[in-house]
C-alpha cells in the first residue's frame, strides 16, 4: 500500500502544475496573430485563466476536484456549438478553453497523488502536450487571424463533436465528484466545519480503510465526507435508503450499503457488504453505536457488534477514530425532540471534525468482541482531545455477566 505524502510536499507536483501552463501559454503566444486587439484580448484572458488554474489547482479535496472536469468539457462543447454556429468572440471560445485546461491539469494531479506509477510521467507529459495543442489549436480556429480571419469549417464541426463526446463520457464517470461538489455550497451555507488531527495526512488514498465515529445527527456521513481526503463508502438505514430518488443515488452514484431498520436480526448482511467493500479497497464509514444519539447526558453509546466483526474478518484493517463536535443540537438532531422538530434550522453553524491517527487491532484483542468495541469506544472519545474538548471518563469492561454477552 503506498504511503500517502500531502501535496505540499511532493515537488513534482510543482512540474505537473508548471509545465502544462507553461505549454498553454507558449502555444498561444506562439500561434498569435499580429497584434489587434483582439489578440491582446485573448492574451489577457490567458493570463487570467493561468491564475485560476493556478489557484484552483490547490483545492483541498482532492477527490472532489474532478468534479471539475464535466462542467468544463459542457462550456467547452457549448463553445464549439457557437462556433459552428459562426460565434467567433473569443470571449466567448476563451474562458471554456481556460476551464477546460483546468480541469484537466486537476485531474492529472489526482492521478499523480492517488496512484503511483512510472506511468504517470506519461500522463503529465500527455496534459502538458494537450496544452501546447490547445493553446496553438484554439486560438487559430476561434482567434483573427489567418488571410481571411476565418477558420476551415470542418474544424469547428470537429472540436464541437469531439468536446461533447468527451462531456457525455465525463458526466457519467466523474457523476459523484461532480455532485459532491456541487453541494459543498449548500453545506458550506449551513455549516462552518473545521477539521484537525494527524489521520487527515496519514490516511492512504488507495488501499481498504474503516472510519468510525460517533453519530449525533443526520449529517454527520457528509461531515466526514468533507474533511477526509478520499471517497468513502457509507452505510445506512433502510428508512432513508429506500425513498426515492435518495435510493438511485445511494445505490448508483455513493455506493452506499443497506442497512436494514431493525433492533433485532437473525443475520446482518451489511456486515458481508463492508467486508466486500473492504476487499475492494474502499474506505468503508460506519457509525458503531448504530442510532442517533438521544440525550444531553450519553454523548456515546456502547458500540456494537458490527464493527468487531468486521475486524474479525479483516483484522489487518487501518482504523480510523474520529470526533465529530456540534452535530448534537444541530437541526437534524434529537436535541429538543425529533430531527427538524423544535430547531431552527442551521446557518453556518460551528461543527469540529477531529481525525486520529490510524490503528490496527491486536489480535488478543480481536479474540473478545466486548473488549474490541470497549477500545473502539475509548478510541474514538480519545479524538476529542484534538479538539480541545474535556475527556469523557474511560469506559471499562462490565463486571456483569450478563452484559458481557450483549
Amino acid at each position: 500500500m503506498p504511503e500517502p505524502t500531502p501535496l505540499s510536499r511532493r515537488p513534482s507536483v510543482i512540474v505537473v502544475v508548471i509545465l502544462p501552463a507553461m505549454a498553454y501559454a507558449y502555444g498561444l503566444i506562439r500561434s498569435s496573430a499580429p497584434n489587434t486587439p483582439e489578440t491582446s484580448l485573448i492574451h489577457i484572458w490567458a493570463a487570467a485563466g493561468l491564475g485560476g488554474m493556478l489557484t484552483r489547482l490547490f483545492y483541498w479535496h482532492r477527490f472532489r476536484g474532478l468534479g471539475f472536469v464535466p462542467g468544463a468539457l459542457t462550456l467547452s462543447a457549448i463553445a464549439g456549438w457557437c462556433a459552428v454556429a459562426e460565434r467567433w468572440e473569443p470571449l466567448t471560445i476563451g474562458v471554456p478553453s481556460f476551464l477546460l485546461m483546468l480541469a484537466s491539469i486537476r485531474a492529472g494531479l489526482y492521478l499523480v497523488q492517488f496512484h503511483r506509477h512510472p506511468g504517470l510521467l506519461v500522463g503529465v507529459l500527455l496534459v502538458s502536450t494537450a496544452g501546447l495543442i490547445l493553446g496553438i489549436g484554439l486560438d487559430r480556429l476561434f482567434s483573427p487571424g489567418g488571410e481571411k480571419g476565418e477558420p476551415p469549417p470542418s474544424e469547428p464541426w470537429l472540436f464541437a463533436i469531439l468536446t461533447t463526446g468527451l462531456a457525455f463520457a465525463a458526466w457519467a464517470w466523474l457523476f459523484r465528484p461532480t455532485f459532491e461538489l456541487a453541494v459543498e455550497p449548500i453545506l458550506w451555507m449551513m455549516y462552518r466545519i473545521r477539521s484537525i488531527g494527524p489521520g487527515r495526512g496519514e490516511m492512504s488514498p488507495v488501499g481498504p480503510c474503516l472510519v468510525i465515529a460517533n453519530h449525533a445527527c443526520w449529517l454527520d456521513p457528509m461531515f466526514l465526507a468533507k474533511v477526509l481526503p478520499r471517497p468513502v463508502t457509507p452505510m445506512m438505514t433502510d428508512r432513508f435508503y429506500d425513498l426515492p430518488v435518495l435510493r438511485w443515488l445511494m445505490k448508483r452514484v455513493f455506493h452506499t450499503i443497506r442497512v436494514p431498520d431493525k433492533t433485532y436480526k437473525t443475520d446482518a448482511p451489511e456486515i458481508q457488504e463492508a467486508i466486500a467493500a473492504l476487499d475492494r479497497g474502499e474506505c468503508v464509514l460506519i457509525f458503531p453505536e448504530g442510532a442517533l444519539r438521544r440525550t444531553e447526558e450519553k454523548p456515546l453509546k456502547r458500540f456494537g457488534r458490527g464493527v468487531w466483526q468486521i475486524l474479525v474478518a479483516r483484522p489487518n484493517t487501518p482504523v480510523f477514530a474520529c470526533w465529530i463536535e456540534g452535530g448534537w443540537g444541530s437541526y437534524t438532531s434529537f436535541f429538543n425532540g425529533k430531527p427538524t422538530q423544535n430547531k431552527r434550522p442551521d446557518i453556518r453553524r460551528r461543527l469540529g471534525v477531529g481525525v486520529a491517527a490510524p490503528i490496527t487491532m491486536p489480535a488478543t484483542t480481536l479474540e473478545n468482541h466486548l473488549r474490541t468495541r470497549i477500545a473502539l469506544m475509548n478510541r474514538v472519545a480519545d479524538v476529542r482531545k484534538l479538539l480541545g474538548l474535556s475527556e469523557l471518563p474511560a469506559y471499562e469492561l462490565p463486571e456483569k455477566t450478563g452484559e458481557e454477552e450483549e
